[in-house]
């Protein structure tokens, strides 16, 4: 399994609770599709660089996983019709060494933006 992250967006105006279950549905299809969640990260409201369907901030949630390809189509279809979401961007970990521990979906809880570490 290939080491991935995957950056979100969701609208600014939505609650804690619709972006942590939604973050939490995210965490859990990957587990479902046998993937294994490693990190979450939040930034927070940030404003965008560039309005978004008129947006200009969004809530940036980071997150890191290992999977086999499959899970990559079923996530990227799921976000595409999530009303809650901007954007996003599921892209290869090149730094990730592939002995990151798991983080089971259930227990899965943001921690705030730290500076990248060095697998």
């Amino acid at each position: 399994m290939r080491s991935y992250e995957c950056a979100v967006i969701y609208k600014p105006g939505l609650g804690d609770d619709v972006i942590k279950a939604g973050t939490s549905k995210y965490a859990a299809v990957i587990e479902a599709n046998g993937g294994e969640n490693t990190k979450l990260e939040t930034w927070g409201k940030r404003r965008l660089a560039y309005e978004i369907d008129d947006h200009v901030e969004g809530v940036y949630f980071f997150m890191r996983f290992r999977a086999p390809n499959a899970v990559l189509d079923e996530l990227g279809r799921q976000m595409k019709i999530d009303e809650e979401i901007i954007r996003h961007m599921i892209c290869v970990d090149e730094l990730a060494t592939g002995d990151e521990a798991k983080i089971e979906a259930a227990l899965l809880t943001p921690s705030e933006r730290q500076e990248r570490e060095e697998y």
